[in-house]
Formats: structure tokens, C-alpha cells, sequence
């Protein structure tokens, strides 16, 4: 497929790729004047309304491109397939899988927004962290406060401190920020450079890797910029899971920044190729390609028959370095299995 000339696309596709590579929250949770954060009281954090959400657990199927499914070394690995926008009537607005016991993706329904977000859960001894909220048009918050309260009550455990932060600050990753404000032992971090430099504590942005610790389990955070300015990239010790956001997944790859993200997805690849940074999958935060190889779904489309799965390979981002080193300083769309290099 050739890139569209954007003279060519719907109303509708153009607001989809206004939504994708440009749009902000309309308000974002960051504090006053300035503040790294908000906080949102003590307390133990409650179950929400229920009905957002489904844990969904079990065996899971064969991928396609990218890596294949199964269980792994005590994870449960991924689901035969996520929620696809093919049954709505059927279909929770957030899908709940269980990758393991402290570990847990969310994907919101298309069937609330094409954009299908991705959200992770990660948690520790004593935080757990969320990336992303979704676009807003689904009860983030309550299926997040289902599975914590679920988690509590296996682990025995009164309360623990969420952080709700962002792979980067598009509306579709922080449109349900608001959704969190009050809720006990919360912090919401803000979406600007500043804000996610004080709270992780950068000093040398975007160069500097810095460590984040939820107790007991230890997450590097590297900056990333190039799809957005504030995009970052969470690595995993424990697992080996990469978290990529929309610098990389299985879709059309959107660039605003080429320079920076060339610099970016280099930095990724020094970082994953010390022999104590393994990478088991790379998990980004949209599935926008079909199982067939190089082929999107048209943009905007809110049902996903043959998706191409989540999970990427270690592979996949070096093919993507070379990818960017290849062009050189003229970005071009460019179509490849897994992922569509998409400059904009």
C-alpha cells in the first residue's frame, strides 16, 4: 500500500491521524503550576463500579508476525486474540489480561475508539505504575481499580500507591487522566518534559536512563522522543518486557521528529544490547496491522478481523534501526511486515 496523499483521505481518516500524531488532553493532571504530580489522598484504594472490565486468563494461542504466543517461563503469555471490535454487544470496553500475577494489559475497546489503546500494569511490593489512561470513552479507572483491589486481597495487603504515567502525552494515552483524580493513593504525573524529568528525576533529558523502583521490581526509564517530546520507554528487569508506546508496534509508525527519533530508537538498541538488559518481548501500545505482512487496516477502522499480535521481538526493533539508518536524512513511508515507517 502507498502512503495516501493526505488530500486524498476522508474526513473521518484525517481526524483520525490528528487524534494519532498530534492532539493533546484537553487538560492534563499534573498539578499547579507546574508540579511533577497531583496526589490523591490515603486510603485503600477501592474496587470500582465493575463491568469494565474482564480478566482474561488461561492458555494463549499462536501468534502471526512478531513473535508467537504461548505461555513463557511463569507468565501466562498472551491471548489466542485481544478484543477486536468484531462483537460489540459482547465485547468488554476493557479487555483484562493477566500476563502474570503482578503484571496485566489492558487494550480498550475499538468499539468505544479506533484507537484501540494498550495499557500496562505493572506492580511492585510497594507501587504500582500504569501507563497510559486510554482515550477516555471507556471506565479505565474502574477495571484499575478492580484489578487492584483483586491483587490486594491475594496479597493480603490494605493498600498500595498507584502511578498513573504516560508513554507520551497524545489524547489518546492521557484522555482518561481525569478519571483518577482523588482516587486514594494516587499520583497522576504530569505530561510535560518537566513534569516527567521531576518525577522520575532526569537530569539530562533525553540521554539520561534513569532507574524507577515499585519495590521489588526495578523498571529503566528511557527517554524517547521523536514520535512526541515527552515519549519514554519503560524496560522491565524482572521480565524482560519493553515498553515502547508509539515508537514502536505493530502499525503505521508515525514521526514528527525524525532526527530525534532516529536518536531514540538507536538508544533503544545500545540499551537492549548489554547482556543484562535481555529483551523477551517488545510490547507497544496500538495494533494497527492485519496478519498479512506489510498490510494496515485503513485508518480509522474500528473492527480488526486478523490481527496481527502485540508482541514484537528484539528483532523487530533492530530491523527497524536499520530501517532508519537506511534512510538516512529522507524519511519516507516505507511498509515492512511488522511495522509501517510513517514520517510525517
Amino acid at each position: 500500500m502507498q502512503r495516501p496523499p493526505l488530500h486524498a483521505l476522508s474526513a473521518v481518516a484525517l481526524a483520525a491521524l490528528a487524534l494519532s500524531c498530534g492532539s493533546e488532553a484537553g487538560t492534563t493532571s499534573g498539578g499547579t503550576g507546574g508540579d511533577a504530580a497531583s496526589n490523591g489522598g490515603g486510603g485503600q484504594s477501592s474496587a470500582g463500579s465493575g463491568g469494565a472490565g474482564v480478566t482474561t486468563t488461561g492458555t494463549a494461542g499462536a501468534g502471526a508476525a512478531g513473535g508467537s504466543g504461548g505461555t513463557g517461563g511463569g507468565n501466562n503469555g498472551f491471548p489466542e486474540h485481544w478484543s477486536d471490535g468484531l462483537s460489540c454487544a459482547g465485547e468488554p470496553d476493557v479487555m483484562v489480561w493477566s500476563y502474570d500475577d503482578d503484571t496485566f494489559i489492558l487494550r480498550q475497546s475499538l468499539c468505544t475508539n479506533f484507537e484501540g489503546p494498550f495499557l500496562y500494569l505493572l506492580f511492585g511490593e510497594d507501587e504500582v505504575l500504569l501507563q497510559d489512561t486510554g482515550t477516555g470513552d471507556a471506565d479505565v479507572a474502574g477495571a484499575v481499580a478492580d484489578i487492584i483491589s483483586e491483587w490486594l486481597t491475594k496479597k493480603g495487603k490494605a493498600s498500595i500507591e498507584l502511578v498513573v504515567t504516560h508513554s507520551h502525552s497524545h489524547g489518546d494515552h492521557v484522555g482518561g487522566d481525569g478519571q483518577f483524580a482523588g482516587m486514594p493513593n494516587t499520583t497522576v504525573v504530569g505530561t510535560s518534559v518537566g513534569n516527567v524529568s521531576d518525577y522520575f528525576g532526569f537530569s539530562d533529558w533525553p540521554t539520561e536512563i534513569v532507574n524507577h523502583d515499585l519495590g521489588g521490581r526495578s523498571l529503566d526509564i528511557i527517554p524517547i522522543p521523536g514520535h512526541h517530546n515527552t515519549h519514554i520507554a519503560v524496560y522491565d528487569q524482572s521480565r524482560g518486557l519493553l515498553l515502547t508506546g508509539d515508537t514502536l508496534y505493530p502499525g503505521r509508525l508515525y514521526i514528527g521528529d525524525w532526527n530525534a527519533y532516529g536518536s531514540s530508537i538507536q538508544r533503544l538498541v545500545d540499551f537492549t544490547s548489554a547482556p543484562d538488559h535481555p529483551v523477551t518481548w517488545v510490547l507497544g501500545t496500538h495494533i494497527e496491522m492485519t496478519t498479512t505482512p506489510g498490510q494496515d487496516y485503513p485508518m480509522g477502522a474500528t473492527q480488526h478481523a486478523n490481527e496481527h499480535v502485540l508482541q514484537l521481538t528484539l528483532e523487530t526493533l533492530l530491523e527497524l534501526n536499520q530501517a532508519v539508518i537506511g534512510l538516512g536524512n529522507n524519511p519516507q513511508y516505507q511498509e515492512h511486515d511488522d511495522f509501517i515507517v510513517y514520517p510525517l
